[in-house]
């Protein structure tokens, strides 16, 4: 926008996830080479609307692309206080703006259309062999998250196994014959004793939980915070019952505490006032990784997700494992609820919380919503309850050898509510199922994530039930119309 001469030397690329729209672009102006992330709005103002001024993640933009000339002269800033440069589009555009738009929808819609490689040529597959396949698929999804929390239960036996060790006095004398580097670790086989220790199996829980908080934009923060301030580090703290506590330390070693100066609303700026003392007394004694504020994703993410409300709800369920037996309640339910849909209903009772008084009417520390807030939804239970709740009791069963466990967490699995309709769902019923298989059951839709993650985006036709009839037809077709020649 002030006349300077730019050249694309890479063009990066595109950014699907929070932060910039194109990563590690190298682009030369001036003769200058500079190597970062571009972002593209379409008009100067966008920058100002979206916050990307007070977003940590956005220091390393080197160029601010609009597709509108503004009305006036304008900069763009980034948090670090660095001036980028701007480019605008319009001035180079064949076509008008709105055109371009129109063809961008189009060709989106396009892309979308040929999502599975068998899209236009799974009509005729029998409407049985779907129901079968898509119910083999979801039980192998639940053995796949099973198997997840199998290897990290044996990782945190094994953990706790090396943390043990015999006591030397200080003036004992060391024999070691050859090169001490040479000799193996110390391991044994685990015994179910190992595996039956109850703070493993509380663990386990407090990082489902935890990783479900997470959804899909802050997943990996979330299991990285949960494996620094562990329900170790809350009893050697001793605030297993200070829930105000419990949210300081893991806002604080999240890095998501703000500076008190920084909130200006009083009640806010009271509560993390609370906050950061109570932070400042923990962090004297904790040891573990903190995290930045930019490995966090609050934008594009809806309120409901902010990963501060989500904390606030992962203070209670910590309370709840540490004070309440958590894990022991939801296994006892399981035990004297039969019932699918009963089961269901009292271990989404277990999940309820209700975070301190601030969180009724904050998404994060700012100015109060309007309407109140919900930390945690029915929805978002019930995704905790399948993703975490019914694997690890059926990793449970199968340890200890529990058939009445196992059977009522798969009549939990078969008769739970489904869960809110995705991207991948609607694609999969589009292009798929056609309203041949009700996707009104969570069966049946992790059946259908299972066939696109592990089938259709991979490429593993030739392993897909439907891509066998696909490629029977395909052939009969073939030979039909060499025939007819």
């Amino acid at each position: 926008m002030d006349g300077r001469h730019l050249r694309v030397l890479h063009a990066g690329h595109l950014n699907s996830d929070g932060g910039p729209d194109v990563r590690d672009a190298v682009l030369q102006i001036d003769r200058i080479t500079y190597h970062g992330d571009v972002e593209i709005h379409r008009t100067l103002i966008d920058w100002i609307h979206h916050q990307h001024y007070e977003d940590p993640r956005y220091n390393k933009v080197v160029l601010h692309v609009v597709l509108e000339r503004p009305p006036g002269v304008g900069t763009t800033l980034v948090p670090s206080g660095r001036h980028i440069p701007v480019l605008v589009l319009e001035l180079f555009l064949s076509e008008s703006i709105h055109t371009l738009w129109q063809k961008a929808i189009l060709d989106e819609r396009l892309h979308s259309k040929s999502a599975i490689p068998c899209a236009d040529r799974n009509i005729a597959v029998p409407r049985n062999l779907l129901i079968d396949w898509i119910q083999h698929l979801s039980t192998e999804r639940l053995e796949l998250k099973l198997r997840r929390f199998d290897e990290r239960l044996r990782e945190l036996a094994q953990l706790r196994l090396y943390t043990v060790r015999e006591h030397y006095p200080h003036n004992a004398l060391w024999h070691i014959e050859g090169n001490p580097d040479d000799l193996p670790p110390p391991h044994r086989e685990l015994s179910q004793r190992d595996l039956a220790q109850r703070e493993h199996w509380d663990q386990l829980l407090y990082e489902g939980l935890m990783e479900g908080l997470g959804y899909s934009k802050n997943r990996e923060p979330f299991v990285r915070l949960c494996r620094s301030v562990t329900l170790r580090e809350f009893r050697a703290q001793h605030i297993e019952e200070n829930e105000l506590a419990i949210q300081a330390l893991l806002l604080g070693a999240a890095g998501l505490l703000p500076r008190i100066r920084d909130v200006h609303h009083r009640e806010s700026r009271a509560f993390v006032q609370l906050l950061v003392g109570e932070w400042k007394t923990r962090k004297r004694v904790y040891y573990s990784a903190i995290l930045h504020p930019a490995d966090w994703q609050f934008f594009p993410t809806r309120p409901c997700n902010f990963p501060t409300l989500r904390i606030a709800a992962a203070s209670v369920f910590v309370k709840k494992i540490l004070c309440e037996d958590l894990f022991r309640n939801l296994i006892g339910t399981l035990k004297t609820i039969e019932g699918g849909t009963e089961a269901f209903g009292s271990i989404r009772e277990h999940l309820a919380v209700a975070p301190l008084p601030f969180w009724r009417n904050h998404y994060q520390f700012d100015h109060p919503t309007a309407k109140p807030t919900q930390a945690l939804g029915p929805e978002r239970i019930g995704d905790l309850i399948t993703n975490t709740v019914i694997p690890l009791a059926l990793l449970y069963a199968r340890i200890f050898k529990d058939r009445l466990v196992r059977e009522r967490a798969l009549q939990l699995f078969a008769s739970a509510p489904p869960s809110a309709e995705n991207s991948i769902t609607k694609l999969m019923d589009k292009h798929l199922l056609r309203g041949a298989v009700s996707l009104r059951s969570v069966m049946n839709q992790q059946g259908v994530i299972q066939l696109y993650k592990y089938y259709c985006l991979e490429g593993r036709c030739a392993e897909c039930a439907v891509g066998g009839v696909v490629r029977t037809d395909s052939s009969r077709g073939g030979s039909e119309s060499s025939n007819s020649t």
